[in-house]
């Protein structure tokens, strides 16, 4: 079954539901546009995937007033106004915020590309969506100087592509058609480590670990913050190799520090998991707590709407976008829904563990075999997999005869699918267990 079907299949009967937070990074090299008028309206490009920073003050060391998506289209009031490190900043508006953005992260909305057939070239590593919004699910990431057929449609900017046997779509800021090659990179800033150093170091924010030095390479992995990583001696474009839990990649260095941030009271231990759990958690570290839970708004069950029994998880230090994901069961999996970040789990014993709001590793398949404690993805950000503005993880369990496809019954975790060992018993009370703390 294609991607696209797919989605028509179960699209009308996953979850969506949420609020608003905001975890993100500042991307570290850039390219810029400076022809934005007072009035008018920028995007917010050259960013690689990554949210860029509003700033009460156009200066780099000024207070965070939140963050906005690659992709989105913002109100340009004034500008611009030059900061001591040279950069250039504009006084901008984007999701009910007036502050200020950085030049080299806005592009001019009115060079989109609006051609709807030929070739197009990314000007940029860019994200390509299953659908024509920021909402859409990652089919996967090119790198500058791509080549694109485009395939006809023109949905508020976003153009259709061709991408590796289904149709995707790419925000025409970051596709030209005139022949020029992509702008290269600035020059990196000054980093803070120097070649050959070693050591641990810890990061300073959730951010991503690349497999290469620059922002067009690939994401391992995301990093929480307060993570302890060692540098292996290789510095290069403002980027440091590290050792990690997933692997050795690059960081940029302005988010990892020499000293352990300074933490609270420490975190009760996790309760130990007895053997032969048949279900686990599916996040790991930190301290968790229900959004939602049993029987809330949007829990609750009718027909193929199965969600009485179900918990929404966020993390309480609001780094819920891009945190692992790993397999709470043993199984295989049923189905992908792109459109809402939905996967269902068959167990194999006439359960099934479903859950939404997340980005799934590109090389796992319908079909395939995961087993307890497998990394399969991260959770969505603010905006992205159906989450309704708020990174969280929706974990259901289901009886079922045909791995929670169209068989779908709502169970709570208890007995046999007790959580690591933890029963939530539903008794009907509303919203029952929201706000239940844990530490998986």
């Amino acid at each position: 079954m294609t991607l696209r079907s797919r989605t028509r299949h179960v699209r009308s009967f996953v979850f969506l539901a949420g609020l608003c937070l905001a975890a993100a990074l500042t991307p570290f090299t850039a390219l810029a546009d400076t022809d934005l008028a007072a009035g008018g309206t920028g995007v917010v490009a050259y960013a690689n995937g990554d949210h860029v920073r509003i700033r009460t003050a156009p200066d780099p060391d000024a207070d965070i007033l939140g963050s906005v998506p690659e992709g989105s289209t913002v109100s340009i009031i004034d500008g611009t106004y030059a900061a001591e490190d040279g950069s250039l900043w504009y006084l901008i508006e984007a999701d009910g915020m007036s502050g200020y953005m950085v030049s080299d992260y806005l592009a001019n909305s009115d060079a989109l590309l609006t051609a709807t057939s030929g070739n197009a070239i990314t000007n940029d590593a860019v994200n390509i969506r299953s659908g024509p919004s920021l909402a859409d699910p990652i089919l996967g990431t090119v790198k500058a100087g791509t080549s694109l057929p485009l395939t006809g449609e023109n949905i508020s900017g976003w153009l259709s592509v061709s991408y590796d046997g289904y149709q995707g779509y790419v925000y025409g800021a970051f596709l030209t058609q005139d022949g020029e090659t992509p702008m290269e990179e600035a020059p990196a800033e000054e980093t803070t480590e120097e070649s050959g150093a070693t050591g641990s170091r810890w990061t300073l924010d959730a951010v991503n670990l690349r497999n290469g030095a620059s922002l067009g390479d690939s994401v391992i992995s995301v990093i929480p913050a307060g993570t302890e990583v060692w540098l292996t001696g290789a510095i290069g474009n403002g980027f440091a190799e590290v050792e990690t839990g997933e692997g050795i990649g690059w960081i940029a260095v302005e988010y990892l520090g020499a000293d352990a941030p300074a933490t609270e009271d420490p975190a009760p231990e996790s309760p130990s998991v007895p053997a032969g759990s048949l279900i686990v958690w599916p996040v790991s570290g930190g301290e968790w707590s229900f959004l939602q839970g049993y029987n809330g708004s949007s829990h609750y069950d009718s027909g193929l709407w199965q969600y009485g029994d179900s918990i929404d998880l966020v993390r309480t230090d609001g780094s819920t976008g891009g945190q692992p994901i790993y397999s709470p069961v043993n199984g295989t999996i049923r189905w992908f829904d792109p459109a809402t970040g939905g996967v269902s789990i068959d167990m194999g014993n006439g359960y099934a563990f479903a859950m939404f709001h997340a980005n799934f590793d590109a090389g796992l398949s319908e079909g395939d075999a995961v087993s307890q404690g497998q990394y399969i993805g991260t959770i969505s950000g603010p905006g992205e997999g159906a989450n309704g503005g708020t990174p969280h993880l929706h974990i259901s369990v289901w009886a079922t005869d045909d791995g929670g496809n169209w068989s779908r019954e709502s169970v709570p975790f208890t007995g046999a699918l007790a959580i690591s060992g933890n029963e939530y018993a539903n008794t009907g009370v509303g919203f029952e267990h929201t706000g239940t703390v844990v530490y998986p």
